[in-house]
């Protein structure tokens, strides 16, 4: 099992963590340290499927396996993965194998609902952005009354457009497209849409000049960062002081495997980092499921959606939060190839 390229955790009848293999360690190297002897919930949360799978295969003879299983715990999301567990020698251990999915492998199917529902919402969206232009134009004219209707289209294509983004949520996630690109640019165009819609918070750029390109889809990762930025803004308030940092580096000496048949790369990191109150405890052990808001009206859509894109470039997000700094980490894996 040590040489499998697949992660893999040798779980006692007491769900402790008793063997890892390299690739596990590799994966789980930010959820820290000490893996050995902990139990499985003390790391993942008592309610993760992965628990939850572990112990279907404690309490049977015959192994158990689950595909598309969140890797997610308090503070970090590691994407997803297809879990089998099965007995393993004669002391009612398991060994739980986790496959990653290929990268630019598409999602799983939407079903029937799901799949009119973005039909609907994508033809919807199609005419806004031209009414939006026409109402624009229209409201240059000299004519009060012309003026003050053009705004009211205004301001109903822009609520028509939030109602669409509720209906659909995930529509970030279609197959990415993968290209070559400074991952600054992404954060250059998330800078300037926060700095429109939180113009008192004081945004700061800390960025390595010697970026290495990454291999990703652009859109995909701007809305993966904008959903953490906004957040982190929201969580700013009108606090004296607000500041949100834009941090980047590259980490030539640090690794990341998430195939299980691919090469360890190395990782570009980006952190998006506040000075707000931190995590709210009420979501800081579930932050990256779906629904977790503590925000009136939110949907607590925006971190899990953001993990899933994060996922489908094999990235990964780890979280640390205290009072007075929240900080991001997101780590993308770059192509031997792409590196200088």
């Amino acid at each position: 099992m040590e040489a499998l390229p697949a992660p893999v955790l040798g779980i006692d009848n007491g769900e402790r963590i008793r063997f890892v293999n390299a690739a596990a360690a590799e994966l789980l190297a930010g959820v820290g340290r000490g893996l050995l002897g902990r139990r499985l919930e003390d790391i993942f949360g008592s309610d993760a499927p992965l628990v939850a799978l572990a112990r279907r295969a404690l309490g049977g003879a015959s192994g158990v396996a689950e595909a598309d299983v969140p890797l997610i715990g308090p503070g970090f999301a590691l994407g997803r993965a297809t879990v089998s567990a099965g007995p393993v020698g004669d002391n009612g251990y398991i060994a739980l194998v986790l496959t990653r999915p290929p990268r630019a492998r598409p999602g799983p199917p939407l079903g029937a609902v799901n799949a009119a529902t973005r039909t609907l919402a994508h033809e919807v969206r199609n005419p806004l952005a031209g009414i939006r232009a026409a109402a624009q134009l229209i409201a240059r004219t000299d004519e009060p009354e012309s003026a003050a209707l053009a705004k009211l289209i205004c301001d109903e294509v822009d609520r028509i457009s939030r109602l669409t983004d509720r209906i659909d949520p995930m529509g970030a996630l279609e197959p990415p497209r993968f290209e070559l690109f400074n991952v600054h640019q992404a954060l250059d165009r998330v800078r300037k849409l926060i700095g429109s819609s939180a113009p008192h918070v004081q945004i700061r750029e800390r960025y390595d000049p010697s970026l290495p390109f990454v291999r990703g889809d652009l859109d995909q990762l701007i809305q993966a960062f904008l959903n953490i930025a906004k957040n982190a803004a929201e969580a700013l308030g009108e606090q004296p002081g607000a500041e949100i940092a834009f941090i980047t580096a590259y980490r030539p000496g640090v690794k990341f495997r998430a195939a299980a048949s691919g090469a360890a790369r190395p990782l570009l990191e980006v952190q998006i980092v506040d000075n707000g109150p931190g995590l709210h405890a009420d979501v800081a052990d579930r932050l990256f499921e779906p629904f977790a808001s503590t925000k009136a009206g939110g949907m607590g859509l925006g971190l899990n959606v953001a993990a899933d894109i994060m996922a489908r470039h094999d990235g990964r997000i780890e979280v640390d939060s205290q009072p007075g700094r929240t900080a991001f980490i997101i780590f993308l894996p770059i192509d031997p190839e792409d590196t200088p």
